[in-house]
C-alpha cells in the first residue's frame, strides 16, 4: 500500500498540452509526444515524499484507438479520482483553446455532450473547483480567444456556479510561457487552502 501523498492532477482531452504544462510548471519530466494519446496510463511523478504530480491520460476519443481502449482509460480515470479526491488539493483541467469550439460543436450536432463540458461537470460532481487552463493561446488571435473563453463559460453554465469557478479560468501557453506565473499562483493558492503550503515550492516555472 502506498504511503499517503498529496496529488496535483492534470487532466483533459488528448493533445490538450497536459504533459507540456507539467514540464513547464514543475521539476517532473513527462514524455511529451507529438501525437494525441501519448500518455497511455495514469503517471505519478514524486516530487517529495508526500507530494506528487499526476499526469492523467487523455479523456475522450483518440483516433486510431478502439472504443474499448477509450472506455478502459475512462474507467481507470473515474476510479482514480473517486478514490483519491480527498488527497487532491488542485485539479488542473487543461483545454486546447484552439480547438475547443470546433470539437464541441461537432459533438453537439451528433447529440453528444462536448468532452470538456462532460469532464468539467464530472469534476464538479466530485466537489472539485477545477483550475481551467485554456492552453495554446499562442495559436489563436485575441478576438478568437475572447470568443473561446465566453463559449466555455456558457458551456459550463457559469452563471449558476460560485464566483470561484470564474476566477479559476485562465488562458495560457505552455509553449511560450504566457500566463504561467498566474497558473502557478492558482495552484499554490489551492495548496494553501488545503493547509499543505509546504509543497508550494514544487510548483514553479522550471
Amino acid at each position: 500500500m502506498h504511503e499517503f501523498a498529496w496529488y496535483v492532477v492534470f487532466i483533459g482531452r488528448p493533445n490538450a498540452g497536459k504533459s507540456s504544462l507539467i514540464h513547464r510548471l514543475t521539476a517532473a519530466k513527462p514524455v511529451i509526444g507529438k501525437k494525441p494519446g501519448s500518455t497511455r496510463k495514469i503517471i505519478e511523478y514524486p516530487l517529495a515524499k508526500k507530494f506528487r504530480i499526476v499526469d492523467i491520460p487523455g479523456w475522450g476519443k483518440i483516433h486510431g484507438r478502439p472504443s474499448t481502449y477509450e472506455e478502459r482509460i475512462k474507467d481507470e480515470i473515474l476510479v482514480f479520482l473517486e478514490e483519491n479526491k480527498f488527497r487532491i488539493p488542485a485539479c488542473v483541467h487543461v483545454i486546447d483553446a484552439k480547438s475547443l469550439i470546433d470539437v464541441s460543436e461537432r459533438l453537439a450536432k451528433k447529440g453528444i455532450i462536448p468532452i470538456d463540458q462532460e469532464l468539467y461537470q464530472f469534476l464538479c460532481d466530485l466537489h472539485f473547483i477545477p483550475i481551467v487552463a485554456l492552453n495554446k493561446i499562442d495559436k489563436i488571435d485575441k478576438s478568437a480567444l475572447a470568443c473561446t473563453v465566453a463559449y466555455f463559460k456558457e458551456l459550463i453554465d457559469i452563471s449558476t456556479l460560485s464566483p470561484e469557478h470564474d476566477a479559476s479560468i485562465i488562458t495560457v501557453s505552455a509553449r511560450k510561457g504566457d500566463n504561467l506565473p498566474a497558473l502557478r499562483d492558482l495552484i499554490r493558492k489551492r495548496l494553501r487552502a488545503a493547509s499543505v503550503e509546504e509543497f508550494e515550492r514544487y510548483i514553479k516555472l522550471s
